[in-house]
C-alpha cells in the first residue's frame, strides 16, 4: 500500500505540472523579431493615454488616431506628464486628464464623425481577420443580474459569442503582404434582440504587438514599421461594429447597451476609483452601482475618457447616421470576476433615445 505521504507528493506534482501546463499558453504572441534600421526608433505608443506626444496622437486603445482639432499642444502634454507623479494616483489617468478626453469625445458624438470608415467584407479578410463563432455562449456569473433587471435576453437562440481574431498574414498599410499576424483580438457577446454588446476580452494588434516587444526585450516599433506590421483595419470600433452590422441586420441602430466586462485596464480602474474618491483599486459597489449622465456630469464625460469609453465614442460618432440622436449614460459596478477571485470593476454604457 502506497506510503500517505508518497501519495501526496504524486498529487502535488501532477497538479504543479498542469499549473505550468496551461500557463504557458497565455495571449496569441507574434514569433516575429523587430530589426531596427527604419530610421529611429520611436516612443512606443502607451494604449492608456489619449495622446502620448505632438507626433503621435493616437486614441486611446480601442480608438482611432485624433484629428488635429482634438490634440493638445505639446507643453501642456508634458506638463500633464510630470504631473502625474505628485498625485494620489502616479500610475493611472489623472481625472482631469480622463475629463479632458471625454469632453472632447461627447463633443465628437454630438457632432458625428463626417468621414466615417465603412468596412467591407473584403476589407475584414484583407487585414487577416477571421471570424470564430466556436466559444461556448457563456455570460459572466456577475452580468447576469444587470441583464435580468434590464429585461435582456439571456437565451442561448439570441446569442452569439464570437471572437474576431487578426491570426492570418494580411496586406499591410504599405500594400505589401505581411505573412506574420499581429496576434490581435477582440470577443464580444451579441445579443441583437436586446441590443446589446458584451466586451469580454480585447486586445488590438498594436497592443498585442507592443506589449510582446516589452516583455521580449526587443526594441520598440518605429512609425515604419507600424505600417508595416499592423493591418489597415485594426480598430476595436471598426471591428466590432462590422460584426455586429453582419449579427444585428435590421436591427443594426436599435443598439442600446454596451458592456464592458471584468475592466482590468488599471487607467480605467484608476479613473473609476478618483470618481468615487476612495484609495486605488477598492471600488466596491455591486449592481446596481452608480450611474452618470455624460452630457450633465463631469463624472460621466471622465468615464467616457476612460481607454474603456474611447471605442465606444468612435462607434457612436462613426455611425451616428444609423444610430441617430443618442444620449449615454455611465454605470460603474463590481462582481467577484469570471477570471480573477475577489472584486472587479464592470462598465455599462447605455445609449439612451429622448
Amino acid at each position: 500500500m502506497p506510503k500517505p505521504w508518497l501519495c501526496f507528493l504524486t498529487f502535488l506534482v501532477a497538479t504543479l505540472s498542469t499549473i505550468l501546463l496551461f500557463s504557458s499558453h497565455g495571449p496569441f504572441q507574434p514569433t516575429f523579431e523587430i530589426k531596427h534600421g527604419l530610421g529611429h526608433p520611436s516612443p512606443i505608443i502607451s494604449p492608456t493615454h489619449l495622446i502620448k506626444d505632438e507626433e503621435n496622437r493616437v486614441a486611446l486603445s480601442f480608438g482611432r488616431q485624433i484629428s488635429h482639432q482634438l490634440s493638445k499642444p505639446t507643453s501642456q502634454v508634458k506638463e500633464q506628464q510630470a504631473a502625474r507623479a505628485k498625485r494620489a494616483y502616479p500610475n493611472t489617468l489623472s481625472y482631469q486628464d480622463a475629463l479632458c478626453n471625454g469632453r472632447r469625445y461627447w463633443a465628437l458624438i454630438q457632432a458625428g464623425n463626417p468621414n466615417p470608415p465603412h468596412v467591407t467584407q473584403g476589407d475584414f479578410d484583407n487585414s487577416g481577420w477571421t471570424l470564430n463563432e466556436g466559444y461556448p455562449k457563456v455570460i459572466d456569473d456577475d452580468l447576469k443580474t444587470p441583464i435580468a433587471k434590464l429585461g435582456i435576453s439571456s437565451n442561448t437562440a439570441d446569442i452569439y459569442r464570437a471572437a474576431a481574431q487578426q491570426f492570418s498574414s494580411f496586406t499591410n498599410q504599405n500594400g505589401q503582404h505581411q505573412d506574420e499576424p499581429s496576434g490581435g483580438q477582440y470577443l464580444q457577446i451579441y445579443i441583437p434582440t436586446s441590443g446589446t454588446i458584451i466586451a469580454s476580452e480585447n486586445i488590438s494588434p498594436l497592443q498585442n504587438i507592443v506589449t510582446y516587444l516589452r516583455d521580449s526585450g526587443q526594441p520598440p516599433l518605429t512609425a515604419a514599421q507600424k505600417l508595416d506590421l499592423i493591418p489597415p483595419l485594426q480598430r476595436w470600433s471598426d471591428v466590432v461594429w462590422f460584426v455586429w452590422a453582419q449579427k444585428a441586420g435590421g436591427a443594426v441602430g436599435d443598439l442600446r447597451y454596451i458592456f464592458r466586462d471584468n475592466v482590468i485596464n488599471n487607467d480605467t480602474k484608476g479613473v473609476i476609483d478618483q470618481v468615487f474618491r476612495i484609495p486605488s483599486y477598492s471600488f466596491d459597489l455591486p449592481w446596481p452601482g452608480k450611474t452618470f449622465d455624460v452630457a450633465t456630469t463631469d463624472n460621466g464625460k471622465a468615464l467616457l475618457g476612460t481607454p474603456h469609453g474611447a471605442g465606444i465614442a468612435w462607434m457612436l460618432a462613426d455611425h451616428k447616421d444609423v444610430l441617430g440622436e443618442r444620449g449615454l449614460k455611465v454605470t460603474c459596478f463590481t462582481g467577484d470576476g469570471f477570471f480573477q477571485p475577489g472584486t472587479q470593476y464592470f462598465m455599462l454604457f447605455e445609449l439612451t433615445r429622448g
